[in-house]
């Protein structure tokens, strides 16, 4: 796929993997719609790769926030080719500690955004030959830990959600596609990049953040790319995953 013009929507396109992707994008040609709650950021992004990029502020937890950035991108364009759900939020506590809060938190941000996102714009979507929605999930989809047992849940739905859209939709746009991600080295889930640096000294695997969205570019543009692409720890030299 050329990405040239192409009209992309990234959620969490201020921070981490969505701002390395969306740089990524924009050198492409590709024209970006970026979500997030940091304006200075998304500020900045257009600022520096230009006007033909725009961006909306809102807060993804909020499940009548996310429903307005639906009717306003839906009144804003005729047509969409690629919606990347990137957006996501780890709170890892066990299961006495963990409040409903914590718990509504993490499902409206990980699960029920990708889906009103996706249901909210799918008119746009749909306009587009080749059109397809991309959800950005996690080795915690696939494998139970300790101490995670909320993340999980949500990364578990997610990936069943999407594989089972994959299906609903494989005779017709847009394509539902799944990337099932290792660790990557940003500030996700409350703990630092210097704190990981330093459990990569002694052995715990984490991608490096351009590594990974050039790998998101990469199958981006593929035409023919896998309903699930599995990025393990092993693609880049680190072993395979294990419960923890």
């Amino acid at each position: 796929m050329d990405l040239k013009q192409k009209i992309i929507f990234i959620t969490g396109g201020s921070h981490g993997i969505g701002r390395a992707l969306a740089e990524n994008l924009a050198r492409e040609g590709a024209r970006l719609i970026l979500v997030a709650r940091s304006e200075d950021r998304l500020k900045e992004f257009v600022t520096q790769y230009g006007k033909q990029h725009r961006y909306y502020v809102c807060d993804l937890s909020d499940y009548k926030q996310v429903s307005k950035l639906a009717e306003s991108v839906q009144k804003e364009y005729g047509s969409l080719d690629i919606l990347v759900n990137v957006a996501g939020i780890g709170i890892y506590k066990n299961l006495e500690e963990t409040s409903l809060s914590d718990w509504q938190t993490s499902f409206a941000t990980n699960v029920t955004t990708p889906f009103l996102l996706s249901q909210g714009i799918l008119p746009l979507l749909q306009k587009t030959k080749d059109s397809f929605v991309l959800n950005i999930g996690s080795g915690a989809g696939n494998i139970s830990m300790r101490g995670r047992s909320m993340y999980c849940a949500t990364k578990f739905a997610l990936r069943g959600w999407t594989l089972s859209l994959a299906e609903e939709f494989k005779e017709k746009f847009p394509r539902f596609f799944l990337i099932t991600l290792g660790s990557t080295l940003t500030n996700f889930s409350g703990k630092s990049i210097e704190e990981k640096k330093k459990e990569m000294a002694v052995g715990r695997a984490y991608f490096p953040v351009e590594w990974v969205a050039n790998k998101l570019v990469e199958i981006i543009k593929n035409d023919n790319r896998e309903t699930e692409t599995t990025l393990f720890p092993g693609d880049y030299g680190f072993g395979t995953w294990k419960k923890q």
